[in-house]
This record gives C-alpha cells, sequence and structure tokens, in this order.
C-alpha cells in the first residue's frame, strides 16, 4: 500500500512503500520520537542510546515561509521541526551504557563495602573491547541517609571531567533503577597503596618520590579544574605495575564521591563541610568556623608521605594535630637525624604547614628541589624489594582470566573500594 510522504530534498510529497522493519519514527529506547531514523536493530542493547547518533534530524529547508517571502509551492508545508531529545534518562561514560536499560551484569562477585556502597567485580566484554576487561562496579543504595541525586550528579560530572587524565581511576559507566545507582569504573587489581604497609614495611625515600610526583600531577589537574578531593588517603590512591615495563610504578587517584568542585572563578567560595579521614585532615577541616580551600588536599599528601616513610601515622587524632598547629613554629617535626635527605625533609615541611597560605600548591609543589632532583633509570622506577612485594599481591587478585574460576569458588581477595 503506497503511502504519500514529504521529500525533504525534492521539495514535495511523494507516494512511497510503508517503512520496513527495523526502521520506525520512534525508537522504544528513547524517550522521544524523530521524523526518520536510519536502521538501528542490529545496534547491541549496550548501545541503545547511540541510536539518538543515528537520527537524520531534516536539514533547514529552503522551501520556508518567511517574513522576507515566501518560496515554498503553495500548499506544500514545511518538515515538522525535530523534537530535542530530553535530559533524562541520558548515558554518561566511556562505554554509553544506557541510564534505562542496564547491561546484564551478574552482582555476584562482591570485592568491597564502603560507607556509600557496594562494589561488585564483573567481567565486562561489549562491542568495541578487543578483549574482555574486568570493572569494578559500585552501587550505591537510594536510601541511604546521606544520599542526594544531586550528590551523585556531581560524582559524575567530576569522574567525567577528569577521565581523560591517566592520573585518575577510569570511569566508564554509569546508569540507575529503582532502589540503586550503579557507577563502573576501572578495576585495579593490584588495590590500593594500604596493602603494602603490611607487616610493618616502610617505603625508602626514592620510591615514595616516585609516587608523590604522579599523586601531584593528578592533584594539580583536579585543583586546575576546580575540584578538591577532600580525602586523600592510602586507601584511595591505587598502584599498578604496568607490562613490559620492567620495575615501574605507576598511581592513580580514586574514590573521589567526596571530593567538591569549586569553579576556577570563584574566589570567593570556599569548602564549609568537614569531610576527610582522621589523620590525614588539615587543622582548618576540623575548625567548622573556618572556610577550606583545595589546600586541605597538600597537607593530606603530606600525611600521606610521612606514613610511606615511617609505617606511621602523623598524626593519630585531632587534638594532636590542634597541638602541632600551635606549636609547628617553635617545635618542628622530628624528622632530622633519621635517614631522610635534607631535600625530603623540606619538602614535607612545607607541605605540612599549619595555616593553608602557607602551605605551596600543587604546581609549586612541582618545582620543589625534592620532587625535581634527578633519579638514574627509567621514569617512575622503582627498587627491587618494592617491585618484588607488589609484585606477589599482584598474583593473588583477581584477572580477567582467572575470574570465572574465583566467581565459582567464591574467594574474595582485593581492596578496591572506589
Amino acid at each position: 500500500m503506497l503511502e504519500r510522504v514529504w521529500d525533504r530534498w525534492a521539495g514535495r510529497f511523494v507516494e512511497s512503500q510503508p517503512l520496513s522493519p527495523g526502521y520506525s519514527d520512534s525508537s522504544p529506547t528513547d524517550s522521544f520520537s524523530t521524523p526518520t531514523l536510519r536502521p538501528t536493530h542490529h545496534l547491541p542493547h549496550y548501545y541503545a542510546p547511540l541510536s539518538s547518533y543515528f537520527y537524520n534530524y531534516p536539514e533547514p529547508s529552503p522551501l520556508t515561509t518567511s517574513d522576507e517571502g515566501d518560496s515554498s509551492p503553495i500548499g506544500y508545508p514545511s518538515p515538522p521541526p525535530p523534537t530535542p531529545p530530553a535530559p533524562e534518562p541520558q548515558a554518561v561514560g566511556s562505554h554509553y551504557t544506557p541510564v534505562s536499560q542496564p547491561p546484564a551484569w551478574r552482582l555476584n562477585y562482591e570485592i568491597g563495602t564502603g560507607g556509600s556502597g557496594t562494589v561488585f567485580l564483573e567481567n565486562v566484554h561489549i562491542p568495541g573491547m578487543k578483549s574482555p576487561e574486568l570493572w569494578a562496579v559500585k552501587r550505591i543504595s537510594r536510601t541511604l541517609p546521606n544520599f542526594t541525586f544531586k550528590r551523585y550528579e556531581a560524582e559524575i560530572n567530576n569522574l567525567q571531567t577528569l577521565a581523560r587524565h591517566e592520573w585518575f581511576v577510569k570511569f566508564n559507566s554509569t546508569y540507575k533503577d529503582t532502589h540503586y545507582m550503579y557507577i563502573a569504573m576501572e578495576y585495579m587489581p593490584m588495590g590500593d597503596m594500604s596493602q603494602s604497609f603490611a607487616d610493618g614495611y616502610r617505603w625508602n625515600e626514592s620510591d615514595t618520590r616516585v609516587v608523590i610526583k604522579q599523586l601531584l600531577h593528578g592533584l594539580a589537574i583536579m585543583h586546575k579544574e576546580g575540584i578538591t578531593h577532600r580525602d586523600l588517603k592510602p586507601e584511595n590512591i591505587f598502584l599498578y605495575l604496568p607490562e613490559n615495563q620492567t620495575y615501574v610504578l605507576r598511581v592513580k587517584i580514586g574514590d573521589i564521591g567526596t571530593s567538591k568542585r569549586i569553579p576556577p572563578s570563584n574566589c570567593s567560595t570556599y569548602l564549609k563541610t568537614t569531610t576527610g579521614t582522621q589523620g590525614y585532615m588539615a587543622p582548618e577541616v576540623h575548625d567548622t568556623s573556618k572556610p577550606k580551600t583545595n589546600r586541605v588536599d597538600i597537607w593530606s599528601l603530606g600525611c600521606v608521605l610521612y606514613r610511606m616513610c615511617t609505617g606511621n601515622l602523623l598524626f593519630k587524632d585531632a587534638n594532636e594535630v590542634f597541638k602541632y598547629f600551635w606549636t609547628a613554629s617553635s617545635s618542628p617535626l622530628a624528622l632530622d637525624g633519621i635517614g631522610f635527605s635534607s631535600p625530603y625533609v623540606s619538602f614535607l615541611r612545607d607541605i605540612l604547614q599549619p595555616i593553608p597560605e602557607g602551605r605551596p600548591s600543587a604546581e609549586d609543589c612541582q618545582k620543589k628541589a625534592w620532587i625535581m632532583s634527578e633519579v638514574p633509570g627509567p621514569e617512575y622506577a622503582i627498587g627491587t624489594d618494592l617491585h618484588r612485594r607488589l609484585s606477589k599481591i599482584n598474583h593473588q587478585v583477581p584477572n580477567v582470566h582467572s575470574f570465572r574460576k574465583m566467581v565459582a569458588n567464591q574467594v574474595v581477595d582485593s581492596s578496591f573500594v572506589p
């Protein structure tokens, strides 16, 4: 049966066969319709929202009526304008997992539980991937007392902003359902830095500098984007040994759920809430009457550095922090005579200044003598002792080849809690 349809190229109505299967005037996976679609029946469900990129929106027709004159043949209507896509639901992430149609994840292999949700390990292989990957999927209950959709959106926005940089755990995808929000991240098999402290292990100064240099790259990018982490600690610093790079250690910053964005142009806006982990929180964070800036991350970096080299927390509670705050000028940290170089001691004292205005920025820290000192060998190379320790950890955790067997046996041994 023939029907009359508007041909936007010919500028007139023509007789045509009805649309064949695989074509439609509206997509079942989208909340809006369009005049014409290319075939979408071949698209896998993972890429359902990508159908929006296949819409053939009518181009502005030269045959339209305007105040300057009518160039349309009499009786021929102009094509209807396309309906703009609705803002929600919306797919985000590097693999465009649809919010309204979550993939068939099993969520049956738990690798961690944090204050904001439970983390599962998933074996993912979708079109576009050269090989399967393991993703860490954080499930966040929408009934949590401190959960707000605004906070969730802020975390996603920050993850997307940082996703293109190598210094952060990669953000893959997100979606939501009636009861939960899901955030899929890159899985870091070796886990976080805290595991390296087992058996009282202490990092040597050279290996420590390898990590601090990379953390400063990440913090400089975050702060330039107007994002403050607010909870930098060993548990949020992830390590990995790149393949085919002997004795090289790479670092990524994770868990930016507590991060806060302040536009760089808005210098009058400060962080006001008390957020962080005891032992790594700057003095001003404990004082609710004082504003906070991204210098809280620099203080936390100093606490991480001290922990790496000594194996101990610098401050056990807020009282010790306040004691240091009032006496730092008269009784500096007792770091002399314990085997650290003078540039190291100077760097640590600079970033642990009790007054936030006295601490250098992340970019200024990168210019310090201890950071800029040249070390022979490949960039980010570590010693054999630390490499041996980390390699042992790396061999004990799931990988894409052993994952299926480990799921069957339900052996859980990982510290990834994004």
